[in-house]
C-alpha cells in the first residue's frame, strides 16, 4: 500500500511542478510582450508623431530592416524619414494621423491596430476612419524590423521625392 501512496505522491509533485513552471513562464512571456507594446507605442510617439532624431537613436536598431517600400533601409533610413515628416516634399501629401486602437503582442513581434482618416473614393475631398496595421520585431529594446499595409506611392517619402 505504501508504494502506490508514494507513486501518486511522485506524480502529484511532477504535475505540481510542471503547473507552476507552466504559469511562471507565461506571466514572462505576458510580462516580455506588454514591456514590447509599451516599448512600440513610445517608439511610434517620438518617431512618427514627433519626428525626434533622439526617438531614432533609442528605438530603431542600427541594421533596422523596413518592409515599406517608401522608407529606406536602415537607421538611416528612418532619419530620413523623419526629416520628411518635418518638412514634406512639395505636392506630396502625407497619410493621415493614426490613432491607436488596439495592439496584439506575442514574444518580440508587436501588431498595432491603427484608426486612420482615408480619402472616400465616393465623396471626394472627404474622408473615413478606416484601419491600418503595423507589425515590429523587437530585439533588445529597439525595433529592428517594421512591416505595415502601405503601398507604393507615387513619389518616395524622401526629401527631395526620388
Amino acid at each position: 500500500m505504501r508504494m502506490p501512496m508514494l507513486f501518486a505522491g511522485a506524480v502529484a509533485l511532477v504535475a505540481i511542478t510542471a503547473g507552476v513552471t507552466w504559469f511562471v513562464a507565461q506571466s514572462r512571456m505576458e510580462s516580455r510582450a506588454k514591456a514590447n507594446v509599451a516599448l512600440v507605442l513610445d517608439m511610434w510617439d517620438g518617431v512618427i508623431n514627433r519626428a525626434d532624431r533622439d526617438a531614432v537613436m533609442k528605438y530603431i536598431a542600427p541594421d533596422y530592416r523596413q518592409h515599406n517600400p517608401n522608407v529606406a533601409q536602415g537607421r538611416d533610413g528612418v532619419l530620413k524619414l523623419i526629416s520628411v515628416i518635418r518638412n514634406p516634399p512639395p505636392g506630396m501629401v502625407p497619410p493621415g494621423r493614426k490613432t491607436f486602437n488596439r495592439a496584439i503582442a506575442q514574444g518580440d513581434y508587436v501588431v498595432i491596430i491603427w484608426d486612420q482618416p482615408q480619402p472616400d473614393p465616393a465623396k471626394p475631398g472627404e474622408t473615413y476612419v478606416g484601419q491600418a496595421f503595423d507589425m515590429f520585431h523587437v530585439q533588445n529594446g529597439q525595433v529592428v524590423e517594421h512591416w505595415d499595409d502601405t503601398r507604393k506611392a507615387l513619389r518616395p517619402w524622401t526629401p527631395d521625392g526620388h
